[in-house]
């Protein structure tokens, strides 16, 4: 039970990392806008061209039965926003949404595009059969380029 621990203190928002205020560039992200009540990141993982999170701003919730549903609809119409920036962005041929919080759980949804040419194409990115698959990192040139091009695209 040790190791459940810290995910329990993240759980209460002790140390979460995705809290606001939250730096903007850091080793798993990059920040391109402000929308609604979320901030959308790009992720420095590009192994899924144009990959990026939609982070809940007002509060620390877990989960989305901990928002009224006022803020809730907010919230999915940023993630709306953002895939559709995504779709518009990069073309891809599928778009993934998730919402798990298994390892942070602070409210946030990521958005995972694609292609059929990825790693995993019909298969969830989180298998591990794919998991020998070469990642793409980001550099911060990368990402700048990829938060204006999505930038461009939003409309919120």
């Amino acid at each position: 039970m040790e190791t459940l621990a810290p995910w329990f203190e993240l759980r209460l928002g002790q140390g979460c990392p995705l809290c606001a205020p939250r730096p903007r560039i850091n080793e798993f992200s990059y920040y391109v806008c402000t929308l609604t009540v979320s901030s959308l990141y790009i992720a420095r993982d590009q192994t899924y061209r144009g990959t990026c999170a939609v982070v809940y701003d007002p509060a620390h919730v877990s989960r989305p039965s901990e928002l009224d549903e006022k803020s809730w609809r907010q919230f999915s119409a940023d993630v709306w926003s953002a895939e559709s920036a995504v779709s518009r962005a990069f073309r891809p041929d599928h778009v993934n949404v998730a919402c798990l919080g298994n390892t942070v759980p602070h409210l946030h949804a990521g958005i995972f595009p694609r292609y059929r040419s990825d790693p995993g194409w019909g298969r969830p990115i989180w298998t591990g059969k794919h998991d020998s698959a070469v990642r793409v990192i980001a550099s911060d040139d990368d990402c700048q380029d990829l938060a204006h091009l999505m930038r461009e695209n939003i409309s919120a």
